[in-house]
């Protein structure tokens, strides 16, 4: 702590550090931007909401410099072509007339206020709130204006006001520096900056716009044919320089699953680390993938190579990241805004730290706070019971509270179960109600109809990823009651979930509310039992997930046609009730949870046997 203190201290006094090594700032999902949409009509706000902007960029150039921003996407609200938003600024328009202009003022604005910050050179990629924001329904006017929700940004973000060139025109090697000829040639981009080089990538891929292609609509996240064998030949090129020392590369979505998400839509990269984008990267060793998209920081090593990924968050000056880079080194920290102050104070703390030293044979990587490496086989989310703490005193991110307590349907919650997995303190769930008693050793939670338990941080289900549980519940209820709850916490779906229920005392998963696989035994006998939920492998059947109790592989029933699963990535965990989730939920026939819950676990990987066994056996 003294260490990241006087850290802290040197570099907020002075933005100096060793003369061959040179700084940029990192700033994903800005978020800010969607103001400068009204600078011709000028409301009362808006000049000071621009001054705040430019006062807190000033204060950043002063007290962390930086030659550059890169910003993986996400600047604006980007809703341009809805039929409100075009009434109210620009009537008569069509929705393609609306994008463009509301584009031009948005962007305009944003890089004259960053310009008057100090920061003149703004390498972006497009985000999905730059396309319009996620999903594109085909057919929809959204789907329509992707070309040009794409040419608004690229006419001030890419290209010389004077002259209408591309701003970023130099090859690299025997490469193109952008994809000409492909719909991305003015948002995909490679640009040579001292001994780096960064290639921005527009991920946003569309074939129709009444076609769906993937669980967004007319729109999914890919790279694919002359868009790729351009990013192909961008890196070979650049490995064949010896004055390029590191390459990165940026985009909006994250690659490799699971990572932290607060209040987003959760999209990732299609086929992740399988991807033949993710591929190339490694081929070529990139040394990081920057992306935003979730609105948190988490930072992954690639399983078969040293590159990292580096999702990070930025929303509203809230969060950013320096980034110092020499021949070898490349330094990265993280910066969060002191709780109850403002940005344009330039009131920061240091939050985290990551090391690359590519000066040995290996490369060295070692990340410390909100930058430590997640490692993904591990178990991200654990309550023990051992103690309950204030939620004033370990404030959440995105999380509003009044007076240090938060209201979590209907209760008031004023304190904390720390998170002691892998996804860290902002995955602490706040809770009300739940006593401390006796539990399978140390103390266990005791729940009861008005108890309360749930995470406001994201995560981590998605799509068709494979997800286990694992817990130890002692009660003598005949009911059908919710143990762990993953319903959305957005629109009406009563689908795409993967819940735990004790029906009439055996467990029970639940992926939709008329289909549900039942384990053969029941445990509703008052004494303590382990229970261990397991998907066997991404996308299984509901059938095929493995249901343990007391250490041991169960025989279970299925109610409802068998599906493959998959989920929705707008949840929120709550334990003992429904918490969270949407309204729409509370329809489906299952009570709070009455008894008692110890160890809680959720690993985002299927569990074996043996690890099972030794749970129930080690008491965790």
């Amino acid at each position: 702590m003294r260490y990241f203190l006087a850290l802290a201290i040197v570099l907020v006094t002075s933005p100096l550090y060793a003369e061959d090594t040179w700084r940029f700032l990192l700033l994903a999902d800005w978020h800010s931007a969607e103001k400068y949409t009204q600078s011709e009509k000028n409301p009362d706000w808006f000049d000071d909401a621009v001054a705040k902007d430019v006062a807190t960029l000033k204060i950043l150039k002063a007290n962390y410099g930086g030659e550059l921003v890169l910003m993986p996407g996400d600047s604006n609200s980007g809703h341009w072509e809805r039929p409100a938003f075009i009434k109210q600024n620009n009537p008569g328009a069509t929705p393609e007339e609306a994008v463009l202009k509301a584009g031009k003022l948005c962007y305009s604005g944003m890089i004259g206020s960053f310009k008057k910050g100090g920061y003149s050179k703004l390498l972006m990629a497009v985000g999905d709130h730059e396309m319009g924001d996620n999903p594109w329904p085909a057919g929809s006017a959204k789907s329509r204006c992707q070309p040009q929700f794409r040419k608004a940004f690229a006419n001030q973000f890419n290209t010389n006001s004077e002259d209408g060139r591309f701003l970023y025109e130099t090859p690299i090697g025997d490469a193109t520096s952008r994809p000409i000829g492909t719909p991305y040639e003015a948002t995909s981009y490679a640009y040579r900056h001292k001994n780096a080089l960064f290639v921005t990538i527009d991920a946003f891929h569309q074939e129709n716009p009444g076609k769906v292609i993937g669980s967004q609509g007319s729109v999914t996240g890919t790279i694919t044919g002359k868009h790729l064998q351009w990013l192909e030949n961008v890196l070979s090129e650049a490995r064949k320089n010896s004055d390029i020392d590191h390459i990165f590369v940026q985009s909006h979505l994250p690659v490799i699953y699971p990572v932290r998400k607060v209040n987003s839509s959760g999209m990732m990269m299609d086929d992740g680390i399988n991807s033949s984008f993710w591929k190339t990267l490694r081929k070529h060793k990139v040394d990081i993938y920057f992306a935003g998209e979730v609105h948190a920081n988490t930072v992954t090593q690639d399983q078969d190579s040293s590159m990292i990924q580096l999702v990070s968050r930025g929303n509203f000056f809230n969060n950013f990241q320096t980034l110092d880079v020499s021949d070898d080194r490349i330094e990265v920290t993280c910066f969060g805004q002191q709780p109850g102050t403002e940005t344009s104070e330039g009131k920061y703390s240091i939050t985290g730290k990551l090391l690359i030293d590519k000066s040995g044979k290996e490369t060295q990587i070692e990340g410390t706070g909100e930058l430590a490496l997640l490692d993904v086989n591990g178990r991200h989310f654990y309550y023990n019971f051992e103690g309950d703490a204030a939620l004033a005193d370990n404030p959440i991110m995105g999380l509003s509270t009044t007076k240090g307590n938060a209201n979590l349907r209907g209760r008031i919650c004023s304190r904390i179960f720390p998170n002691l997995g892998t996804f860290g303190p902002h995955y602490a769930a706040i809770t009300a109600n739940v006593d401390l008693v006796e539990g399978v050793q140390g103390k266990a939670g005791k729940f009861t109809k008005e108890s309360r338990m749930g995470v406001f941080a994201m995560g981590p289900l998605y799509g068709k990823q494979a997800v286990s549980y694992s817990l130890w519940v002692r009660s003598k209820s005949k009911k059908n009651q919710m143990l762990i709850n993953t319903g959305s916490i957005w629109g009406k779906d009563r689908k795409g979930f993967f819940n735990l229920h004790l029906n009439n005392g055996a467990p029970e998963v639940m992926v939709s509310e008329k289909r549900c696989l039942t384990s053969k035994s029941k445990i509703n006998d008052g004494e303590w039992h382990h229970i261990a939920v397991s998907m066997p492998s991404d996308g299984c059947l509901l059938s095929e997930v493995q249901i343990y109790v007391d250490g041991k592989l169960t025989g279970t029933s299925l109610t409802g046609q068998d599906l493959r699963l998959h989920f929705n990535q707008a949840v929120r965990m709550g334990f003992g009730g429904l918490n969270y989730s949407s309204k729409a939920h509370d329809r489906i026939e299952v009570e709070p949870f009455v008894g008692s819950l110890d160890e809680i676990a959720i690993w985002t990987r299927p569990l074996r046997d043996a690890e099972v066994a030794s749970l129930f056996k080690s008491g965790e």
